[in-house]
């Protein structure tokens, strides 16, 4: 099975791929598994792509930075 996905940030797409399950591994699920592991595949895929930085600015303006 392939599975369209597009990334978005705001209304604007960024980043455009086909996910691929093997057929085989889905032919002994129901509906609502197979349902649940197109989820789980994308969620993992969009796991490793997204990382979020932000910081707080001090008084100064002098970025105190983080990552999460």
């Amino acid at each position: 099975m392939d599975i369209r996905v597009v990334l978005s940030v705001g209304a604007d797409p960024v980043k455009e791929e086909t996910l691929t399950i093997e057929d085989e591994k889905l032919e002994p699920l129901s509906e609502e598994e197979v349902e649940r592991a197109i989820e789980i595949v994308i969620r993992d895929w969009a796991d490793k792509l997204l990382s979020i930085s932000w910081e707080v600015l001090d008084g100064n303006d002098q970025p105190e930075e983080s990552d999460e």
